[in-house]
């Protein structure tokens, strides 16, 4: 028979920690008081489990959890619940303090230990796999990704099978496989509408398939258009999942089919992200920035309660863009006080690996490069593209492409031909490895204008127009509007003045929905020359439009420069990220 001191002590620690709102320190002193009483080991192990989570989640003393873990391993000798929960959170604990090594042995202990264990085998490989991908070592990801599967395969476990292959495609992203992660990706979707039990979760593994599918056909291969429906389908997921009460969630009675990719506060904010960023590379701005406010508003109050490091990521890619919408929209000086807030959160976060935080590093010159091309600072431009390349990633071959482009049309403007052309060597090696429509667009239209420089105008046209069919056909908008924009330009100068005008009205009727400010004040200046050429009566109306939107631009091109902020970033290229308070 239980000790009654014990029970009611229990039954305190239990009170004061789920009541309204906790009270982690009497819970905590309960427990202690607990310790005082004789108590068979195993009993004794389970009271310094409790007190290890509590200080491990609602502590920062990370001395005495430890030792609460570790005692509580040491007492609970059979490899049962205590022994492997706390050779988890310890593992946890060292991971946290970058013991890497250390934390990798205990999970390795614990993945030994629970063989017999379903439930913790699963969820200690999750746990393994997580810190391997922390470390961006994804082969050995990969390799318990396997295991993992092969363990679901062996026990008829089709949940767990599925996000373990889930989880794999996901690996295969990061390591930017597109295709194997197509693949992986593929029968997937069928295994989930044929499982039956919680809604819920079942939902949870349909919007985790969905986000990786829209990743890779979107972002991976620059499928814009075609990955619409699956978005829409995210979109239903979603809502879906909100019309259900969160304590369905935990009416599982399968423990195999307890583990949750992330939580749905996490979800929402993830299915608003891949929105924007939908909405960004179609062109839509204006609900890319909707959304990215709506985002915003949400993340504030989540992180009232939660300061995890996923949503700190997040909320920083939203950042990243809003200041890329800005600076299309020709708003410059919302641009450099975003990118400002952007330092700030970069200087407060707290990333995983040095690795994410020098990317997060260059980001912000990648950011300020495209800043000061927008104002035609280029000497500026180039020194941030040059910090953003000073350390060479693998797997980051996307950025790398944007930098190289955006030096390209820096040198085409400032006639700096020699520099150009091993740079453009290098996108047009990078077009041999990907098939990405928006990298081969862009490359297209890269290799049409330094053809049109050479006067290949054969060539560039060929080129220009393979641009203009792979941007039409993903609706690839800014891309396919610059392209009409050249193209116009092109005729223009050949005197080919109905071609020209076709091109520019097309390009006046994307740009208008983008709405890109700078490429309309480009179409409008030449469709004035078009105009004047050919005595056409639109001219006046023409030219006052073109005042219009230059005087605005002009307008916040000097607020922009005016500001503390332009004057304090546009000049950092090295150490450590200024911001303004």
């Amino acid at each position: 028979m239980a000790d009654p001191v014990y029970l009611a002590l229990l039954g305190s620690a239990e009170y004061f920690r789920t009541s309204t709102p906790p009270n982690y320190r009497l819970a905590i002193q309960c427990l202690q008081a607990i310790l005082t009483i004789r108590l068979p080991p195993l009993i004794e192990a389970k009271v310094h489990l409790f007190l290890g989570r509590l200080y491990t989640q609602h502590t920062t003393n990370i001395d005495m959890a430890s030792m609460h873990l570790d005692k509580a391993c040491h007492l609970a000798q059979m490899p049962d619940d205590i022994k492997l929960e706390s050779l988890c959170l310890l593992a946890k604990i060292y991971l946290n303090q970058n013991q890497f090594a250390s934390s990798i042995t205990l999970l390795q202990q614990a993945y030994d230990l629970s063989s017999q264990q379903p439930y913790w085998h699963c969820r200690i490989i999750f746990q393994i796999i997580n810190i391997y991908h922390s470390q961006e070592d994804y082969n050995t990801s990969i390799y318990y990704t396997d295991r993992g599967i092969e363990f679901c395969v062996r026990i008829n476990a089709l949940f767990c099978q599925i996000l373990f292959q889930l989880t794999k495609a996901m690996l295969r992203l990061s390591l930017k496989d597109y295709i194997d992660a197509q693949n992986l990706l593929k029968p997937c979707l069928d295994r989930i509408n044929a499982l039956q039990g919680n809604f819920s979760h079942i939902e949870t593994l349909r919007i985790f398939y969905l986000v990786l599918h829209i990743s890779c056909s979107c972002f991976g291969l620059g499928q814009i258009k075609s990955s619409k429906n699956a978005l829409m389908q995210l979109q239903q997921s979603i809502q879906n999942l909100a019309s259900r009460p969160e304590e369905e969630a935990y009416l599982v009675t399968n423990p195999l089919e307890q583990f949750v990719w992330l939580s749905r506060d996490h979800l929402n904010v993830l299915v608003y992200l891949l929105t924007v960023f939908h909405s960004m590379l179609s062109g839509r701005l204006e609900k890319a920035l909707k959304y990215a406010d709506k985002a915003q508003a949400q993340i504030e109050q989540i992180k009232n309660v939660d300061h995890s490091p996923f949503l700190m990521a997040v909320e920083m890619l939203f950042y990243e863009c809003r200041i890329q919408s800005h600076l299309i929209f020709g708003n410059k000086s919302v641009a450099i006080k975003e990118i400002n807030v952007l330092c700030r959160l970069h200087n407060t976060s707290n990333p995983i690996n040095n690795s994410n935080a020098i990317q997060r590093t260059l980001t912000l010159h990648a950011l300020l490069g495209f800043y000061a091309t927008s104002l035609n600072f280029n000497e500026a431009a180039e020194a941030q593209f040059a910090s953003a390349l000073r350390t060479r990633f693998s797997g980051d071959k996307e950025f790398r492409f944007f930098i190289f482009a955006n030096l390209i049309i820096i040198y085409l403007r400032t006639s700096k031909i020699a520099n150009l052309i091993p740079i453009l060597q290098q996108i047009n090696i990078e077009l041999n490895t990907t098939q990405s429509a928006i990298l081969h667009a862009i490359g297209n239209l890269l290799n049409g204008l330094h053809n049109l420089t050479q006067s290949r105008i054969h060539e560039a046209k060929e080129l220009f127009r393979r641009s203009a069919n792979l941007a039409s056909n993903e609706d690839l908008n800014k891309i396919l509007t610059n392209t009409f924009i050249i193209l116009g330009h092109m005729f223009f100068r050949m005197h080919s003045y109905q071609e020209s005008a076709n091109m520019l009205q097309s390009a006046t009727t994307i740009s208008q929905s983008i709405p890109d400010y700078t490429a309309q004040l480009n179409t409008m200046s030449l469709l004035r020359d078009l105009y004047h050429v050919c005595n056409d009566p639109r001219l006046a109306e023409t030219n006052d439009r073109v005042i219009q939107i230059n005087d605005s631009l002009q307008k916040d091109y000097q607020s922009a420069i005016a500001l503390a902020e332009h004057r304090h970033l546009l000049t950092w290229t090295d150490g450590v990220c200024p911001m303004i308070n």
